[in-house]
Parts: C-alpha cells; sequence; structure tokens
C-alpha cells in the first residue's frame, strides 16, 4: 500500500554551507574532501581539497540550476558545498540509512520528471511541494489519516536491497555474454602499462584543427528545436558547457544540423566544466559555449580518440577557468605531452594499446566490486 507525503513533511531544505572562495582558491589545498558541484555525475562532485568540510554527511544534496532530478544524490560523508547546491535534511534522521535514501530519490525522480528549465529551476520550494509516493503500513481502519509515521521503512530498505541483488545478476550475465569477463592482462598490457616511453611537447595546433557545425534552421528557437532526451526525432546530441554526460544536455533534429565525428569537444566557459574535454567519435553538432576540434592526421580508433582528449584536458583544465575561458586562440596555443616512437614522431599505436591494458584495469575493478556486493547481497538474504 502506498501513499502521498510532501517532501516538506519529511525533509528541511536549505542551502548547503560554503566557502565564500572561487573555484581555483578552493582547490589550491590538495585533500580528500568532495566539494559539491551543480554536477549530475560523479554523486554532484565536483573535485576534492583539503579543507575542512562544511556539511555532515547522511543527507541528500541537489542544484537548483538543473531541469529535474538528475543531481539529487546521497551524501554519505562530510563535504563542502558549493553555490546552488541544496541541503535535504531529515527532520527525524534516526529512521533513515542509505538505502532508504536511494528508495526516496527514486521515489522523487518519478514524480519530478524532466520538464524544469533554466526560467522554471528545480528550487528548493518546489521541491518541498512535491507529492512523493510511498510504502505505508497498511490500517485496519478504513477511516485511518496515513502520516508519516505510517511509512514502511523495512520495505524501502528491503526493496533496494532486492533490486542491488537483480543489478548484480544482471551484471555477473552482461559481463558474461560481452566478454568483459576476460579481463587478465597479457605480457604485452604488463609491458606498456609498465614500460619507460618516451614523451615530447606538441603545440595543440600543430596536431590539431577546429571544425564547424553549423544549425542549417533560419530561425532556430532552442525550446521548440531541442529535446532533453534523445528520440526518432531529435537524434543529434549537442554539446555545450555541460559537465558530465559527455558535454551533451539537448537533441537537435538531423536536418537541422551539419555534423562531425571522430572529433574532440572542448568546453570553453562554465562555473565548473570551463576545460573540460570530451572524445566525440559520433556525429555530434554544437549548440553553445564549447567547440569542437580534429585530429589534422585521419584518426579511426576511439581510443586514440579518448587518449588525446585527455592529454588536453590535463592542460586545460590546469590553465583555464570560469575568469579565463577555454577559447580556441588560448588553447591553440598550448603544448600537450605524447609520447614518441623511435623516430621521434607521435606514437598513436602505443595510445590504443594503453587505453586497452587501462580498460583491463577497469573491467577488473568492476569485477571485484560486483563480486564484493554479491558477498554482501548474500549476507543480507542469509544464504
Amino acid at each position: 500500500m502506498f501513499k502521498k507525503f510532501a517532501v516538506s513533511s519529511l525533509f528541511d531544505i536549505r542551502p548547503t554551507k560554503a566557502y565564500k572562495m572561487n573555484n581555483k582558491d578552493l582547490f589550491l589545498k590538495p585533500g580528500k574532501i568532495p566539494v559539491m558541484s551543480n554536477s549530475s555525475v560523479n554523486n554532484g562532485i565536483g573535485g576534492y581539497c583539503g579543507l575542512k568540510p562544511t556539511e555532515q554527511g547522511n543527507i541528500i544534496t541537489f542544484s537548483d540550476t538543473t531541469t529535474g532530478a538528475d543531481t539529487m544524490f546521497y551524501q554519505e560523508k562530510p563535504f563542502i558545498g558549493y553555490a546552488h547546491v541544496q541541503g535535504m535534511y531529515p527532520l527525524q534522521p534516526e529512521k533513515w540509512s542509505e538505502k532508504k535514501f536511494l528508495y526516496f530519490i527514486s521515489a522523487v525522480s518519478k514524480v519530478a520528471g524532466n520538464g524544469w528549465n533554466y526560467a522554471v529551476k528545480f528550487n528548493r520550494k518546489l521541491v518541498a511541494a512535491l507529492q512523493v509516493e510511498l510504502p505505508v503500513i497498511a490500517s485496519e481502519n478504513p477511516n485511518h489519516k496515513y502520516t508519516t509515521e505510517d511509512i514502511d521503512w523495512n520495505f524501502m530498505q528491503e526493496r533496494v536491497e532486492e533490486l542491488m541483488q537483480e543489478r548484480v545478476e544482471e551484471l555477473k550475465n552482461y559481463l558474461k555474454v560481452t566478454g568483459l569477463e576476460n579481463y587478465e592482462l597479457t605480457e604485452e598490457d604488463k609491458f606498456i602499462l609498465s614500460a619507460e616511453k618516451n614523451f615530447a611537447d606538441f603545440k595543440i595546433e600543430d596536431i590539431f584543427e577546429r571544425i564547424f557545425t553549423k544549425c542549417k534552421k533560419e530561425k532556430f528557437d532552442k525550446r521548440s528545436d531541442t529535446s532533453t532526451e534523445p528520440n526518432e526525432e531529435f537524434c543529434i546530441p549537442l554539446v555545450n558547457a555541460k559537465l558530465g554526460d559527455n558535454g551533451i544536455m539537448f537533441y537537435g533534429r538531423k536536418k537541422d544540423w551539419e555534423t562531425q565525428s571522430m572529433c574532440i569537444d572542448i568546453i570553453q566557459n562554465g562555473a565548473v566544466a570551463t576545460g573540460t574535454v570530451y572524445a566525440q567519435p559520433k556525429a555530434v553538432a554544437v549548440l553553445w559555449d564549447a567547440y569542437l576540434i580534429k585530429p589534422i592526421k585521419k584518426i579511426t580508433s576511439e581510443k586514440i580518440l579518448l587518449y588525446l582528449a585527455r592529454c588536453i584536458e590535463k592542460i586545460t583544465k590546469e590553465k583555464f577557468s570560469y575568469d579565463k575561458k577555454a577559447t580556441w586562440e588560448r588553447v591553440k596555443e598550448c603544448k600537450i605531452f605524447l609520447p614518441i616512437n623511435a623516430e621521434g614522431k607521435i606514437d598513436f599505436e602505443y595510445m590504443e594499446k594503453y587505453i586497452c591494458a587501462i580498460e583491463k584495469k577497469v573491467i577488473a575493478d568492476v569485477v571485484k566490486y560486483k563480486n564484493s556486493v554479491i558477498e554482501t547481497a548474500k549476507k543480507v538474504v542469509g544464504e
């Protein structure tokens, strides 16, 4: 049995506390304390620093600058707040656990939808008024008025544990079907990861050229000519100043846009996203605050493209910020460190083999995580 409850009956929603300093100063002191951002990835964490946390864990955070509940995350550990990041503080903290928070976030996502935009923000007032459907312990009295005291907390906990176990089984099957369980490093992989390699500096404009995508529609209207979800009509990813999701926030019509593929996307603007770089192997177009570059030498390997993107981002994230945009005129003058072969030329073959070996290591970590979750799930269900 389920009943609807206003979010305000369960949480006090207020802005998280943040240090009054810009991004550059905030991250000057390295450390392990997470700093929240307005991101929809990485649990909302924009980076880490060595300052004291401003907030305790065991709460939910979300950003009021986005178009829905995609920035709503459970924060287990103490962290540092950030501008526009809101905190959801449970009125009865003793009732909550990690899995119950996760259940609640899922319930919010169902009712919040994606009907929010920069004009109608996902703010704390609107979130507090949302009616969320939660399980309750049924009363024998047909006239009983249900309150938060009737919420079936055990069901929420057990349902998430059940879903976690199902996902683990799905992961096991996926790894088996796709052959990704074959993650053992070969001798060549081990050599690639351990061998000393010669590198050299290369000016970005000597390796890449800027490429363009134009909107072919004479009177373009973002509200009617884009979608936040891909579908048959809106199938062209549009890159812009977004952190996460490969820089893609909107989708356009194929007939409306010129596109480019096997290229690299550099975000030139944004409080957090400036200098972020993404490999774009498939057809994309540019909406705003970003641009595309392409290797002058023809590249057909996604792995090489990914390697190059990471090399560029290492420089752009260090050199550029919201106050100093990562424009092409600035970026093209930068130098990146790339592997070279015996002839002193860029070693693209090494890049591909290196990424292949790293992928195997990542898969190994996923398999280890899967195995640990399986063991935990078995303990939960008493196997």
